[in-house]
Formats: structure tokens, sequence, C-alpha cells
């Protein structure tokens, strides 16, 4: 789903090569894009520290920490979309470091360099491996977790630690299957269920969606904020899929810096 790359399109492909036996297997692996890390990297702004978390399955995965520069100032944890490696990740989260926050990109296993295959439960693994990571590279921060697009569903799971005060998503799906033809559904399985994982947060959220979104519908984003406890949904009109991060950064700290304390 990142980098405008939409699953629907990939699952919809099931229908030209008829269903073979075996698609469930290929929609598994469309789902997840990960991109190599480039040679060089080259930042256009300050650069952040690489820095290394392990998951509790074993995995060294590598990510990349803007420290906060002021005192108090909030934590941020942004996971990416089904595309893309860290270095894409960070280019694209660098603009939410607009007052000294802090700001910790995470990275997913397979992704980039980082070691193993991607997938659900893996994925989920790997964002509370950063979560953890964030409280011990600032402890005592306010704790945020922020998912683009399929990292949307990571951030709702991840949401659920002790510390973390509030989830915020961007382009999020109700589940993957939603977004499939009604032919090809049934391959692809309650996967990334983030309509029932919302349900179950008790934690406020952020739901943060275009109208003109391209890959989700806005419509799932009304669905998301009708199945949440507390949730406020900020509509962005005729905007895409890929947000420009640089307009919504402030919106993104205004609504942070309002949110009520968690419930927990």
């Amino acid at each position: 789903m990142g980098h405008g790359k939409s699953v629907l399109a990939l699952l919809l492909l099931g229908l030209s090569i008829g269903l073979a036996p075996g698609w469930a297997g290929q929609i598994d692996s469309r789902i997840f894009r990960p991109d190599p890390m480039p040679r060089e990297v080259h930042w256009a702004g300050p650069a952040p520290a690489e820095v290394t978390t392990t998951t509790a399955d074993g995995l060294q995965l590598k990510g990349y920490w803007w420290a906060p520069t002021r005192v108090g100032a909030p934590v941020l944890v942004f996971f990416h979309g089904q595309s893309g490696n860290r270095f894409e990740s960070a280019t694209m989260a660098a603009a939410l470091v607009t007052d000294g926050q802090g700001v910790l990109v995470a990275s997913y296993r397979g992704y980039g360099d980082n070691p193993g295959k991607p997938s659900e439960t893996g994925l989920y693994a790997d964002g509370d491996a950063f979560v953890r990571l964030a409280g011990t590279l600032a402890p005592g921060a306010r704790l945020y977790v922020c998912g683009f697009s399929l990292g949307s569903a990571v951030a709702l799971h991840t949401g659920t630690a002790p510390g973390v005060r509030g989830i915020v998503t961007i382009g999020a799906f109700t589940r993957i299957a939603d977004l499939a033809s009604p032919v090809t559904r049934a391959f692809v399985g309650n996967r990334f269920d983030n309509l029932g994982a919302i349900a179950q947060v008790e934690k406020p959220v952020l739901l943060i969606h275009g109208t003109a979104d391209e890959v989700v519908p806005f419509a799932h984003a009304e669905r998301l904020r009708a199945a949440a406890r507390q949730a406020r949904l900020l509509k962005l009109p005729g905007a895409p899929h890929r947000l420009d991060f640089a307009q919504l950064a402030p919106m993104l700290w205004n609504n942070l810096a309002q949110m009520p304390a968690p419930r927990d």
C-alpha cells in the first residue's frame, strides 16, 4: 500500500490467472513489497541515528531515530506501509520532526537489509520490539505510535502496550480482504483485521484519512471510527493515500496535544 501500490490491484490480478491452486500463497507474497536498501543514503536535513532492536523471536532489526531535542517533547514511533525500507520510510517521517519531537522510524523483518521473512504475526512482533526500544531511548517521554497504510495494523496492535498514550493511523483499511473483489476475498482470509482490533483498543485513536484516497476508500475510515471505543477522525478533503507529511505534521502534533489521557 505504500508508494501508491494498491493491494486491491494486486489482489484483482488473481482473476487474470484464473485463481490457480496456490493463489492464496501468491496473495500472501504480494501483501508485502519490501525494497532493498540503497547503496548510499543522503539526508535533506539532520540525519537520524541508526538503531537496532531485537524481536521476541531473536531477529535484530534496524531503524532510524531522531532523538527529542527539548525537555518534555513527545516521541512518535512510525510504522511504514507495505513497500519500501527504513530509509524510504525515514525520508517520509522526517517531516514530522518539526519542534524538537522524537521520531523513531521502525521497519520490518525482510525489509531493506533486515533479516527474516515478513508475515502478519512477524510484523506485530517487530512493532512490539520498536515500541520497547522507544521506551529505552526516551524513558518517561509521552509515547505515541503511528502507522501508515499497512502500518496502521501494526500501530493498532502495538498501541496497546504499556506506556503508549495514543495511536495514529494514516490511510487505514478495515481489513485486507475488504480491499479485494468478492471472488478473491475468500483467498485472503480475515487478515490484518483493523476493524476487530480497533474495537478492542482502550486508548485514544486518531484516524487520518483523505477523502480522495485512491487505495483505501474513505469509507474504511468511517467504519473504523464507528467501531472504535474512543477515536477521532481527521478528514482531509481531496487528499490522496500518500499524504504530504510536511503539511500533515502540524495537524498531527496539534491533535496529539489535545488527545485525552488513556483510560488505562
